[in-house]
């Protein structure tokens, strides 16, 4: 639901810079109908522009002091007591109001333009696990962007056939999280060493959203289908939008790629033998041997002889770490 207040102009620009995280009002009708969740648009009363947040908590008191005592305050008015606090409601509300209908903090968090899902990946993937942690690693493995029917219009894809590759903005679906933290452990540096999320490709961001280049294999514009290679993303992953591959701005050769040039050609032996191999098609089995390549093992526990698995190609394929390689032992 969208609900919508009134801000005068140094409220306001506290919300839009995002060091407002609470509203305080009394708790009456209107009040009442905000629930977590919802979304409200502030309007600075004196210039008319409007900032929208989501609500992040409802928290009823009987008074403005209780709430204070219980909260306290933010930026430059946490140095008051809670009894200055609550004098300084009377601007806006009487004690008698405030005894009738008692009063709230919302919580409130900026949010940004919704994103549209406008397509859906299909692939031999169903989870994450086994995927390359980067797009590119592994031109084998295929798969489909399957265009929603809102917008499977050839029109919209007019054009995209003269170029090679593309880049896929998406949605970490399969690793969202509530919280996000400012450092994670990148799995290429042994899954101890912490780093800070910006200087990583952690799925675990204040925004869940990824980007892939990929290789564009082909078109099917009447059932709004493109086929490409080299994916990092498993199946059902919602896709936000889609974009041409320009090398003459997309492409820096004289790149500094930090932590991560120390660990670019990391790539492990993959021993499948011919029996258990004869399961998959050629196809298939060069997906699934570039898959495995990139050793989707968690970083910070790799025993030796342990035995692992993930779903692929409508199979299950287990493997172990054994002298040094990862060994196919079955595909079901």
């Amino acid at each position: 639901m969208i609900h919508n207040m009134m801000l005068a102009s140094e409220p306001f620009e506290s919300v839009y810079n995002g060091t407002k995280t609470a509203e305080y009002r009394l708790y009456d009708e209107k009040r009442k109908k905000i629930s977590v969740g919802d979304t409200i648009v502030f309007t600075n009363r004196d210039t008319g522009d409007t900032v929208k947040v989501s609500v992040t908590y409802i928290k009823v008191f009987e008074n403005f002091f209780d709430l204070f005592s219980a909260l306290g305050c933010e930026g430059e008015y946490r140095r008051r007591t809670p009894q200055q606090l609550a004098d300084s409601m009377r601007e806006y509300y009487t004690a008698q109001q405030e005894k009738e209908h008692g009063v709230v903090a919302i919580g409130i968090r900026a949010v940004g333009p919704e994103l549209r899902i406008i397509a859906r990946v299909k692939n031999d993937f169903p989870t994450k696990f086994g995927l390359p942690r980067q797009a590119g690693l592994v031109d084998e493995i295929k798969g489909k962007i399957q265009f929603l029917p809102e917008y499977r219009v050839k029109e919209a894809l007019r054009g995209l056939e003269g170029y090679s590759h593309i880049w896929v903005i998406w949605g970490f679906s399969h690793a969202e999280r509530e919280e996000w933290s400012p450092t994670v452990r990148p799995p290429r540096l042994g899954g101890n060493t912490r780093m800070g999320v910006f200087a990583t490709r952690s799925p675990y961001r204040p925004n869940s959203v990824g980007m892939s280049c990929l290789k564009l294999e082909g078109i099917d514009h009447e059932n709004g289908v493109l086929q490409v290679s080299g994916m990092d993303m498993c199946s059902g992953t919602p896709v936000y939008d889609i974009k041409p591959y320009l090398t003459f701005t997309d492409s820096k050769p004289e790149a500094v790629c930090g932590f991560a040039e120390e660990k670019k050609d990391y790539s492990i032996e993959v021993i499948i033998p011919d029996e258990i191999g004869k399961k998959l098609s050629e196809e298939k089995l060069a997906g699934l041997m570039g898959a495995l390549g990139d050793d989707p093992r968690p970083a910070y526990k790799r025993e030796e002889e342990k035995e692992y698995g993930f779903s692929y190609a409508g199979k299950e394929v287990k493997f172990v770490y054994k002298n040094g390689a990862l060994v196919v032992t079955e595909i079901v």
